[in-house]
């Protein structure tokens, strides 16, 4: 990788960190207790605290990390997906990389744009139980790649993420009357991701 990919790949796994546990504070999955204040993109955001959950998304960010690594084209969507009891989808935040190095006319030597771009994401997620159905107590979570299938079989055969094997998702469920809810589009010389929320109502009045 050129250093430049080197700097977008951190960066993209530095925000994914800090997205993943800003959601997950957000959408009271967990004990708030586990949470603790930081301070990041110039704004206030929430990290767990708690080891197994640290644990779980270490590993994930770990296996973009190396798929990233490897191609910066083999991730095309990471989503953080909520489900209720019965296993059925009934949130999935969308985070779509369009590309890591967006090589656009909008410049940012100092990444202030790209900073700038991603606070207002955390700032909207801050906010999005404003705009969703709180989640059922009986929720779960989990986080899935989409990737290639060469991509998938090169990360299956990693040393480094040996011990957090990944499968494919073959009988996941659809998400049914999907609602949208869009977030923020980030199009610099260093980033080019799409960040959305989509929503089954349906799915969260299950009993």
């Amino acid at each position: 990788m050129s250093q430049d990919e080197i700097v977008g790949s951190d960066i993209l796994l530095e925000f994914l960190e800090v997205a993943f546990n800003h959601i997950l504070f957000f959408r009271n999955l967990y004990p708030k207790e586990i949470f603790v204040k930081r301070k990041i993109y110039d704004t206030t955001v929430y990290v767990s605290e708690h080891p197994e959950l640290n644990e779980y998304l270490k590993n994930v960010l770990n296996a973009i990390r190396e798929l990233v690594k490897e191609n910066e084209t083999n991730v095309k969507l990471v989503n953080l997906i909520f489900y209720n009891k019965n296993k059925q989808p009934i949130e999935k935040f969308v985070f779509d990389l369009i590309k890591l190095q967006a090589n656009t006319r909008e410049k940012d030597p100092y990444y202030l744009k790209t900073e700038e771009g991603l606070r207002t994401i955390c700032l909207k997620l801050s906010v999005c139980e404003a705009y969703l159905k709180p989640l059922p107590e009986d929720s779960t979570f989990s986080i899935e790649i989409q990737t290639y299938e060469t991509a998938h079989v090169a990360l299956s055969e990693n040393p480094h993420c040996e011990d957090f094997p990944w499968i494919i998702n073959e009988d996941a469920f659809e998400m049914t009357n999907q609602k949208l809810l869009p977030l923020k589009t980030i199009k610099t010389d260093c980033l080019n991701l799409q960040m959305y929320v989509m929503e089954s109502e349906e799915n969260k009045t299950i009993n």
